[in-house]
């Protein structure tokens, strides 16, 4: 299963992504789980509390710096590529992670957004789940690259900005080739039992609502989330009492079946 998180930036995408990854692997013990980071800001480790290896960018990087005629190298890129993929993908107890990283700048041989569509084809073989937490921006839907997601989670806190957001996530998702059905809206941030709740929550469901996309997921304002962001920890460790934990474990089992 191919999993997509996208939405505006600071909505929480990596929050929602890095539980997913821990609850996952929670409620399906044996199961092999791939997540990659296709945001060039590259925080998703951080949030996994693990380490990364040579990012996918650098690896195009130092291709394109070793090979600089390009005639006839399609092939030796492409197996070299496979053998660095295989080498630089980090290895845990519950899950592998690789990271895509830069590398669109000149001399490049190709463009990262291009290779994850050629990573996401040979990983799939592999993996049972593969949590792909994408970018701010919306390269990876408008250029094709995953358009064989089977749940695409567009993300976003309460703001206007991140409902706008969502809906041009989702007309770039159907152009793309991505099933409507396939996917939903998760509400970071919610503010459950505030003053003016009442208000609040008119304006939050016509936001939902304008957006078409099926709401799946209220993620309440967490505490734990602020202070591990605050202080670095690694927010896959938070404690499983967190309202965000409680909540992403419920997401997680829909998704899972």
């Amino acid at each position: 299963m191919l999993i997509v998180i996208a939405g505006k930036g600071g909505v929480g995408k990596t929050m929602v992504s890095s539980l997913l990854v821990r609850c996952i692997a929670e409620l399906k013990k044996d199961a092999k789980i791939l997540a990659i980071d296709a945001d060039p800001a590259a925080n998703f480790a951080d949030a996994l509390g693990i380490k990364s290896l040579i990012s996918i960018g650098e690896i195009i990087e130092n291709f394109a710096n070793a090979n600089q005629d390009k005639e006839n190298n399609n092939k030796k890129f492409l197996d070299y590529l496979q053998q660095k993929i295989s080498e630089n993908t980090a290895h845990t107890e519950k899950f592998d992670f690789i990271e895509m990283g830069q590398g669109e700048g000149a001399g490049c041989y190709c463009s990262v957004n291009d290779v994850l569509r050629f990573v996401l084809e040979e990983k799939q073989k592999d993996y049972e789940f593969v949590i792909v937490d994408c970018a701010a921006g919306l390269e990876h839907l408008s250029r094709k690259t995953t358009t064989g997601a089977d749940v695409l989670l567009i993300v976003t806190d309460l703001c206007e900005a991140g409902f706008r957001s969502a809906e041009t996530i989702k007309k770039i998702a159907v152009n793309s080739g991505v099933k409507e059905d396939a996917m939903f809206l998760v509400i970071n941030k919610a503010k459950i039992g505030s003053e003016k709740v009442k208000t609040s929550s008119e304006i939050l469901n016509e936001r939902i609502a304008n957006t078409k996309i099926l709401e799946i997921c209220r993620i309440p304002y967490d505490e734990n989330v602020a202070e591990y962001n605050a202080s670095g920890n690694p927010l896959i460790n938070i404690p499983v009492s967190s309202k965000a934990h409680i909540k992403i474990i419920e997401l997680a089992k829909f998704l899972t079946g």
